[in-house]
Parts: C-alpha cells; structure tokens; sequence
C-alpha cells in the first residue's frame, strides 16, 4: 500500500490556510490583510492578466496568424489548468486513504502553530548599526582646509575658529609660515581618521561651498586647538561672529603668543603671518603652485628691489601655456601665471617654450 502523503497543491494550499484562520477564529490585522491581498490577487489581478496578455497578443503584435493562435491557445491551457486544480481540491483523496479532519485538526493545532508566526510578525524590526562618526582624510590643501571622504564623497572642510598662514591663494605670495603649518597638518590628518563637528552659530558652509566644522583626531584630541597653541594658527573669529570653542581657542591663542611658539617666535613672524615667507635673510618663498605641490621655491634677489626679488626666480607659465624664464622677453609683461622652479618643470606640467 502507498503511504506517501498526498502533495498538495498551490490552491489548495491557500484554501487550507484561510480555513486554518477561520476556524481558529485568528481575525487579527495582519492575517486579515493577509488573506485580502491573496485574494485579489488570485480572483481579480491573474484573470486580467490572462486578459491583457490576449489583447495585447491580437491588438498589438505583428505576428503572423499562426504564432497568434499557438499563444493563445497556450496560455487558455494554462488558465484551464490552473481551474482544474481549484476544482479536483474538493474530491482529491489520494490513493483512497481516507483524508483526516483538516479543520478539527488545525483548530486544535492553532495554539502551536499559528502563534509563532504572530510573534515573529510582531517583533521589533532589526535596528541599523549607528555609521561610525569618523572619516579619512584623503588630503590636506593647507593648515585650515582638508578634504574628507565622506560616506563616499569628497568634501572640503573648512576648520572653524582658526586661520593659517596662506600658501595657495593666487592673489598673494607664501605667508611667513605657511609651510610650517601646512606640513604640520598633513603630518598629523594625512590619511588618518577624524571626527568632524559642526556649530549651528557657523552655518553648514562658507561662501566657497566648503563645509564648516572643527576636527578632532581618533582620540579625541581638538586638532584645531592644538595647532593655535602650538603656534601653527592663529585663533580666528569669522565676522566676530562667536563659535563653540571660542573660549577655549583664545586660551590657547595667548598660551602661544607668550611662549613664543611657533608663528609667535622671534626668528620666525613675531605674529605676523601677512608678510610674504623669506628664508636666510633675504631669500624670498614664492609661487602659490609650488607650496601646493609641496616644494619650495627660494629666490635669491638680484637687487635691492623687493618686488623684483619676488618674484625674479621663478620659471612663470603663462595663461596660454607658454613657459618664460627669468630674462626672457616676455617675462616682465606676464602678470598672471603659475610658478615653477625650472623650465622642464613647466614644460612637464604641459607648458612650451616660446616660439623665436
């Protein structure tokens, strides 16, 4: 005798578990909606499926007769075939083995079945890990501006509550120790990881689109005081506007000034950062386009002339892409250039040499 269970199949199934609801009286919300999504979708979107799938085949298509009758007739068997199944659920007994109570048995089931299923239903949803507040600084433009990656994007960060001497605005040549603070902030934040703060009293981002926040490293030090008291910053209070750590920075600001650390010392600015970077007495640091790329460029003056001693030294690649030296016909007359430190520097970067 063949014991093996009947298999049931997908409609009977589904009238199996509704009657299962029913007689164990489960009206609660979530088998209700449940059993309303089934059946709309087993009464009224699959017959207009069918449907729409004829139209289209007749209306739409430009397929021959032939192929058109094929698929219809296809896809009538399969719907016939799928009412046959609803219908033979009734009357299905298997190989004659009589079929137990399903109803009786399911209501005395119901306790141990259903219940799970309501629990797991009801459980509070899995909560997302809190994403970890620290990001990797992909680089640093000078010693108050950083760029941060960011769940994947690159942001320029301006650092709040200090200022730095300049080396890469055009407008203006290296500021005495500017490339004292600059490396020291690709010392400290060059690929590490920071947490980054924001002040409501500061805005999201300045006029340039940077956005504004102070710093911290992974341990929790404040990397925008430490550069004030170290004398690498001074403290700035953007359109005397307060910030946070106002308090805090001008501390560390007056600890720096009295130490004579750093920008403060006598042999280095005395706390004057706006004249322009001079080494060895009367050596002049020039060229924005070189402290950006990390080299310093010294010029040694060929007269008394400060001006002509600025910017005498450096190999100037015009707007147009032409590389003039020191000398040369044209090099007095280019006012807006990019500096560099040789010729095939300039010639590397994509220049050219004037034509004779």
């Amino acid at each position: 005798m063949n014991s093996e269970p009947k298999q049931e199949n997908v409609f009977e199934s589904f009238l199996s578990g509704l009657g299962n609801d029913i007689a164990t009286k489960d009206t609660s919300l979530p088998t209700v909606l449940k059993w309303v999504v089934l059946l709309v979708v087993a009464y009224v979107v699959l017959p207009l499926t069918i449907v729409v799938a004829l139209w289209y085949v007749w209306k739409k298509t430009t397929w021959t007769k032939s192929n058109r009758v094929v698929i219809t007739a296809t896809i009538v068997f399969v719907a016939m075939w799928m009412v046959s199944l609803r219908s033979n659920q009734d009357g299905a007994t298997g190989n004659g083995v009589p079929q137990p109570d399903t109803r009786s048995q399911s209501a005395t089931e119901a306790p141990s079945v259903e219940t799970p299923a309501l629990q797991e239903f009801t459980q509070t949803p899995t909560t997302v890990p809190v994403t970890d507040d620290l990001f990797t600084v992909v680089g640093v433009t000078d010693g108050d501006t950083i760029r941060v990656d960011i769940n994947g994007i690159i942001e320029t960060i301006r650092l709040i509550g200090m200022d730095t001497p300049e080396i890469v605005d055009p407008r203006k040549p290296v500021q005495c120790f500017g490339k004292e603070s600059s490396d020291k902030a690709r010392e400290m934040l060059g690929g590490k990881r920071v947490r980054l703060e924001a002040d409501p009293t500061q805005g999201e981002r300045d006029t340039y689109g940077r956005l504004l926040r102070f710093v911290f490293l992974e341990d929790g030090t404040s990397f925008d005081q430490w550069m004030i008291a170290e004398g690498y910053a001074h403290e700035y209070t953007y359109q005397s506007n307060p910030y946070k750590y106002q308090a805090e920075y001008k501390d560390a600001e007056k600890t720096a000034r009295e130490g004579k650390k750093g920008l403060w010392a006598d042999d280095t600015c005395k706390g004057d950062t706006v004249s322009a970077a001079v080494t060895a007495g009367t050596t002049a640091v020039v060229g924005s386009a070189l402290a950006t790329a990390g080299t310093t460029n010294s010029v040694t003056p060929t007269s008394t002339d400060a001006a002509a001693a600025l910017s005498g030294g450096v190999v100037k690649k015009s707007a147009t892409g032409i590389c003039h030296a020191p000398g040369t016909t044209s090099y007095a007359k280019t006012k807006s250039y990019t500096a560099f430190d040789s010729i095939d520097a300039c010639k590397a970067s994509g220049g050219r040499l004037p034509k004779r």
